[in-house]
C-alpha cells in the first residue's frame, strides 16, 4: 500500500468515526421530522402543538448532527496534526492542541444558537441570549489568545533549556524577560476583551470605544487610583531589563535567605529553606539594597558563620569540612573555604564557604555542614566551644 492509499484510508477512517455520534443525531431527527408530517395526511387539530414540537425538535437534531460532524472532524485533524507535528514542530502542535481543547466553547455557542433561532422564543429572548452569546464568544478568544502566549512561552523555555543546556543562568535570565512579556500581554489581551465585551452593548459602547482607545483616559484613571500599581509596573519592567534579580537566584532580605521562585507586577515570592513564602513588594528591589548571593557564576555559594573558643585548632576544622564537602551529595566542587573572619571577646568567628548547584542543594548542603562541624566539635573538642571568662581579685 502506497503513502497515497494509506493518507486516504486514515482520512477515510477519521470521516467514519467523526460521523458515529451525528450519524444518531440524524437518525432520530429524521424520524420526528416525519412523525411531523402526519398531521399533513391525517388532520389531527387535537395533536397539532405536538407535532408542531416534532417538526421542530427534528430540525434541532438534524442541524446539530451536521456540526458535529462538522466539529467532530476538526477535532480529529487537530489531534491527527498534534501527533504529526509535535516532534519538529512543537510549537505549531501546541497551538493547533489549544485550539482543540478551546474549539468545543465554539461548538455549545453554535449549538445554543441554533436551538434559539430554530425555536423562536419571543423577541426579547432573542435579544438576551444573542447578547449572551456574544459576551461568551468574545471572553473564549479572549481566554484562547491567553492560552496560546502561554503555550508559546513554555515551548520557548523548553527549546532554550536545550540550546543552551547547563547555562542556568542565562536561561533564567531569559525567563524573566519571558515572563514580564508574557504578563504585560495577558493585561493587553484581558483589556481588549473587556473593551469588546462592552462595545457588544449599545448602552454602555461609549465606554467599551473609551477603554480600548483612549489612552488619555486611561492614564488618568491609573494616575488618580493606581499610583502604586503603575509604579509596581514599572518596577517588573525595569527589574526585567536590568535584572539586579531572577528567577532561581538566593537573596538575603529582612534577615531571610531564599530563592526567587516567582517574579509578578507587584510582588517577588522567596522561597525560603523551611518551604516558608516570603511576598516582598517588587518596589523594594529597586528602592532598597540587598544581597543577591548567586549573582555570579552558575554556581550557587553561601556562608556560614560558626564560633569558637580562642583555643579551637582551626587546622583540624578545615581537613573536617574537606572531608565533609567530599562525601556530600549536594556539593559542586566549586567553593570550599574556612576562614577567622573576626575575633570578639567571647569568641572567634569563622566563616565557611561552600557552593551548589541549585537552590534546594545549597540549602541541604548549609545543614549538612553544620550539623556534621556540630557534631565534630563535641566529639573531638568538646572543651573548645564559646566560653564565657571572667577574671576575679581576692584582696588580701
Amino acid at each position: 500500500m502506497g503513502p497515497q492509499e494509506i493518507k486516504s484510508s486514515l482520512l477515510r477512517r477519521i470521516i467514519l468515526h467523526a460521523a458515529k455520534t451525528p450519524a444518531i443525531y440524524l437518525i432520530l431527527g429524521a424520524v420526528l421530522v416525519g412523525l411531523a408530517y402526519v398531521d399533513d395526511i391525517v388532520a389531527i387539530q387535537k395533536w397539532k402543538n405536538l407535532f408542531d414540537l416534532f417538526n421542530k425538535a427534528g430540525s434541532i437534531l438534524i442541524a446539530l448532527a451536521l456540526l458535529t460532524f462538522v466539529y467532530n472532524l476538526f477535532f480529529f485533524l487537530c489531534l491527527r496534526y498534534e501527533q504529526k507535528l509535535a516532534p519538529a514542530h512543537k510549537i505549531v502542535s501546541l497551538i493547533l492542541a489549544s485550539v482543540r481543547k478551546s474549539s468545543h466553547v465554539i461548538f455549545i455557542l453554535v449549538a445554543i444558537n441554533i436551538v434559539i433561532l430554530i425555536a423562536g422564543p419571543t423577541q426579547s429572548y432573542l435579544i438576551l441570549a444573542n447578547n449572551i452569546i456574544n459576551v461568551i464568544i468574545i471572553i473564549s478568544i479572549g481566554w484562547i489568545a491567553i492560552q496560546i502566549v502561554y503555550t508559546i512561552e513554555a515551548v520557548t523555555y523548553q527549546r532554550m533549556l536545550t540550546v543552551m543546556g547547563e547555562d542556568l543562568r542565562r536561561v533564567n535570565a531569559l525567563y524573566t524577560k519571558m515572563r514580564i512579556i508574557r504578563n504585560i500581554t495577558t493585561v493587553v489581551i484581558i483589556i481588549i476583551t473587556i473593551a469588546a465585551i462592552l462595545m457588544s452593548f449599545s448602552s454602555v459602547r461609549n465606554i467599551g470605544i473609551s477603554l480600548l482607545a483612549s489612552a488619555g483616559f486611561l492614564t488618568a484613571i491609573i494616575g488618580l487610583s493606581a499610583q502604586k500599581t503603575l509604579f509596581s509596573l514599572f518596577s517588573g519592567i525595569q527589574i526585567a531589563l536590568s535584572q539586579p534579580v531572577k528567577i532561581g537566584d538566593i537573596v538575603f532580605i529582612e534577615k531571610e535567605s531564599g530563592v526567587v521562585e516567582e517574579i509578578t507586577f507587584t510582588y517577588i515570592t522567596l522561597k525560603l529553606a523551611d518551604r516558608r513564602r516570603l511576598m516582598v513588594p517588587i518596589t523594594y528591589f529597586v528602592e532598597k539594597p540587598f544581597e543577591n548571593w548567586s549573582h555570579e557564576g552558575s554556581g550557587l555559594r553561601s556562608s556560614l558563620l560558626f564560633y569558637v573558643d580562642f583555643l579551637m585548632p582551626i587546622e583540624p576544622l578545615r581537613t573536617e569540612l574537606d572531608r565533609i564537602l567530599q562525601d556530600s551529595l549536594y556539593w559542586d566542587g566549586r567553593a570550599k573555604k574556612l576562614q577567622v573572619s573576626h575575633l570578639t571577646d567571647r569568641s572567634v568567628e569563622l566563616r565557611m564557604q561552600v557552593s551548589a548547584s541549585t537552590a534546594d542543594n545549597l540549602a541541604d548542603l548549609r545543614a549538612e555542614v553544620q550539623e556534621k562541624m556540630l557534631e565534630f566539635i563535641r566529639t573531638h573538642y568538646p572543651d573548645y566551644f564559646p566560653a564565657a571568662r571572667s577574671i576575679s581579685t581576692k584582696s588580701s
